[in-house]
């Protein structure tokens, strides 16, 4: 996710491209996106679920984590 202010960074924009490229996506998740995981977790239908790393993250660690080009 991105916030407005993260563009008054100098070169930002080269490192977020750098992040899309290696996200399966291809694009920076929505807030509704991970809202909606967040608020099923707060369900009593995920009461069973513990110890768990649950990554709304696109596809970016599905190969591990790589450094993004410069």
């Amino acid at each position: 996710m991105l916030y407005n202010h993260i563009e008054q960074y100098p070169g930002v924009e080269k490192i977020v491209e750098g992040i899309i490229s290696q996200t399966p996506i291809r694009r920076m998740a929505e807030p509704k996106e991970v809202s909606s995981l967040v608020a099923f977790l707060c369900l009593p239908a995920s009461s069973y679920i513990t110890g768990q790393l649950i990554c709304v993250d696109g596809g970016f660690t599905v190969n591990g984590f790589t450094q993004t080009p410069n």
